[in-house]
């Protein structure tokens, strides 16, 4: 197809002469903006440009006005998309951030309330001790604490049962501590 019949078919609104057009461009536009950005965001913005291209057509009287368009339109396409997923990966990073200064904040505040545990832990007779290090801190059943201690199931029940109500009883003043220490335990 000559130039001069391309170009006022495809002013003229020609479907056949848009996809000589689109034939001859495409790949080459493609290839230049997958340089620039990833392959499917490159595909979209050179299909864009077309939109573009087609929706301007009265505007071109020549082929190199028409590639010079295309390049440049993909060109600032590319560097939008770039910048924006610049813009998102910034943010995206931000907010991994974020949580992570609420996990900070978060295991600060059960790390304290933990001591308050421990120290009322130290408080229990030493038999009761082992047996809620064991049961609870060393995560050992029963039957696991009763056989480590050489004592018998019922006397591990026992003592974890009586644990707990003197750990109760110890922080009574400190809610948080109890929530977590049954939270924990139970």
């Amino acid at each position: 197809m000559p130039e001069t019949i391309s170009i006022a078919a495809f002013q003229n609104g020609d479907k056949e002469a848009f996809n000589h057009v689109f034939n001859m461009f495409y790949k080459r536009i493609c290839f230049f903006a997958a340089g620039i950005v990833n392959e499917d965001s490159a595909e979209d913005i050179v299909q864009d440009a077309f939109i573009k291209l087609w929706e301007r057509r009265n505007s071109f009287d020549n082929l190199n006005a028409i590639k010079a368009f295309l390049y440049l339109t993909t060109k600032n396409s590319c560097i939008n998309t770039y910048k924006h997923q610049k813009v998102v990966d910034k943010f995206e990073s931000a907010q991994v951030d974020i949580i992570d200064e609420s996990n900070i904040i978060f295991h600060l505040i059960e790390a304290e309330v933990l001591e308050e545990v421990q120290q009322a832990v130290q408080q229990l007779p030493q038999s009761y001790r082992k047996v809620i290090y064991l049961s609870y801190f060393q995560g050992l059943s029963n039957q696991e604490t009763a056989d480590h201690l050489n004592v018998s199931i019922n006397t591990v029940k026992t003592q974890k049962v009586r644990s707990l109500r003197i750990l109760r009883e110890i922080l009574k003043h400190s809610p948080t501590a109890l929530v977590l220490l049954v939270h924990k335990i139970l």
